[in-house]
């Protein structure tokens, strides 16, 4: 392949020819830890060329890799996007998850897509047939019959689709976004800039590869630039969430990113330890993923004091699976992001954010300015758009936006006009500065996670011992953990009685199979209690504040 190939491609043959013993990435679980170099990628991309060939995939073809924390993660990644095959990672049962419900929870995803392939293990592939999913028309590849082979790009126009990216969760996985080969590049370029980002550099991250922020800032972008990168098995570090400093300090760990909620996690259970490490040497701890709260960055700031953190490391950044990643980023030499204390009456669509003085209202944290090769524009319920300093709905405009969804035409056309991608979420630009309020819709982040409140909805709703269509789910600000946390209110069936606790199990245990996540409340209400609109429709609006009013 030569200069004129695509350019990210071409970096990594690049790599592969100039540092085959160098480090690509160092992979830590349960099991140990593991360094795979440049040559093994290659390696391991060859293998899975040949698979995929053998396979009779052709350029353009999808496939979903089903695959926990093994080094085959990269090859089967980078292989298919060297052979023009369309990758995209989706995450697996964990181990307290009903596997049955799981993978069933999977067959509207599967028909959705409609991948020519999928590559998985033998464990996940008998846990999916067990769940009866339709696998006939898929080819499946196994890691543990993957052979070695020689290495064999395919070159591909840079329009090509190159990757595509989903939500996190399951059911809402449908809504993958098509990312081109110019369009990934022209991000991380981009972005790389604004983090002045160069080889001596080093990223330490536990985010699953199936998140924009795990997949874009911790295993593209470092995998373009050279830079080496630490992956640490996400279910590893929930239980260990000091590894994520251990390897900091091991590896040289200059930067790491984190949805807001682990920067609370983190303070609640390692501050004791905190001199233990030297993180002095790490140029930002980002804060990204879902609304950035200054007071969690402060607790960090404290709990770590002893370990050399500073509050100019606590950085913010807003980004979106629809751009590559980021869309604004603060300053990293210009000290800590700025915040502003606002009243929150002034906080509504077509309001000018009215500044008070600290601490009266509330406080906001800016996520930075917009990075090169996107514009920001603030638009009211119309679409038109409205001055930078009115909060509105976050616009975008630029280089590096999407395809569109995949084969979902009628989502892209409602989400992109013309060359403007409305957002559905609330902000204001201030000095140059992007402030992000929250959603404009039922789209729920939850420990840094997108979730959809319809999906839970039904999927809880037609439990035995719940009126059906009489469910609410929302995400409410828990200031314990520092993040936004779940919350469901259901009414129960009055012709169907069931004990409350066992109700409270079941609905547990289905979100937790199907979703993976934890409700923080689950209230359960006689028949008719919960606030409809005067249209008829189950008002989350009011139903929230039903559910605050006592712990306010």
């Amino acid at each position: 392949m030569n200069s004129e190939a695509n350019r990210f491609q071409h970096a990594l043959l690049r790599h592969f020819a100039e540092r085959p013993r160098g480090a690509f990435c160092h992979q830590v679980s349960e099991h140990g830890e593991r360094t795979l170099s440049w040559a093994d990628l290659e390696a391991d991309c060859g293998a899975f060329g040949r698979a995929f060939d053998e396979a009779g995939l052709q350029a353009g073809d999808q496939v979903l890799i089903f695959l926990r924390h093994v080094p085959e993660l990269y090859g089967s990644f980078f292989g298919a996007m060297l052979r023009g095959v369309t990758p995209a990672f989706m995450p697996c049962s964990s181990p307290r998850q009903d596997p049955g419900l799981y993978w069933r929870s999977h067959s509207l995803l599967l028909d959705q897509i409609r991948p020519a392939a999928v590559v998985t293990d033998k464990i996940t592939l008998a846990e999916m047939h067990d769940a009866g999913l339709a696998l006939d028309s898929i080819a499946v590849i196994l890691v543990e019959d993957v052979q070695p082979a020689d290495l064999k790009p395919l070159r591909m126009p840079e329009d090509a689709i190159a990757l595509l990216q989903h939500s996190s969760g399951t059911t809402g996985l449908k809504k993958g976004v098509a990312l081109s080969f110019a369009a990934i590049v022209e991000q991380i370029v981009s972005y790389g800039s604004s983090l002045r980002l160069t080889r001596d550099d080093g990223i330490v991250s536990w985010l699953p590869l199936y998140h924009d922020m795990g997949l874009i800032a911790c295993l593209i972008m470092p995998a373009y630039f050279a830079v080496p990168v630490t992956h640490i098995d996400p279910l590893y570090w929930v239980g260990r969430p000091g590894t994520l400093f251990d390897q900091i300090v091991a590896n040289r760990g200059t930067f790491t990113w984190l949805p807001n909620f682990a920067f609370d996690h983190l303070s609640g259970t390692v501050s004791r330890r905190a001199s233990e490490w030297d993180l002095s040497g790490v140029r930002a701890f980002i804060d990204c993923s879902e609304p950035c709260k200054s007071a969690s960055l402060d607790r960090f700031a404290a709990a770590f004091a002893a370990a050399g953190v500073r509050q100019e490391q606590l950085q913010c950044c807003y980004a979106m699976a629809e751009t590559v990643f980021a869309v604004s980023q603060t300053d990293l030499g210009g000290g800590p992001p700025a915040r502003i204390w606002a009243d929150p009456v002034s906080l509504h669509r077509g309001e000018h954010p009215e500044v008070t003085r600290r601490g009266v209202g509330v406080e906001l944290v800016e996520t930075g300015s917009i990075v090169e090769g996107l514009t920001v524009s603030i638009h009211n319920e119309t679409g038109e758009t409205i001055a930078d300093d009115l909060v509105g709905e976050i616009g975008i405009r630029g280089r590096f936006l999407f395809s569109g969804y995949n084969r979902d035409p009628e989502r892209t056309a409602e989400r992109l006009r013309g060359d403007l991608y409305l957002t559905r979420d609330l902000g204001f630009l201030r000095e140059g500065r992007l402030y992000v309020l929250g959603r404009l819709d039922d789209l729920l982040i939850i420990n840094g996670r997108n979730l959809y409140a319809h999906e839970i909805e039904a999927a809880v709703t037609v439990l035995p011992g719940l009126k059906p269509g009489r469910t609410v789910a929302f995400a409410w600000f828990d200031p314990r953990v520092g993040s936004e946390s779940l919350v469901l209110m259901a009414e129960r069936d009055r012709a169907n009685p069931r004990a409350d606790d066992d109700l409270r199990r079941e609905i547990s245990k289905v979100l937790h199979s199907i979703f993976n996540v934890m409700p923080r409340a689950i209230e359960l209400l006689d028949e008719g209690r919960l606030v409809k609109t005067t249209s008829g429709k189950i008002s989350r609006k009011e139903n929230l504040a039903r559910f605050l009013k006592p712990r306010t």
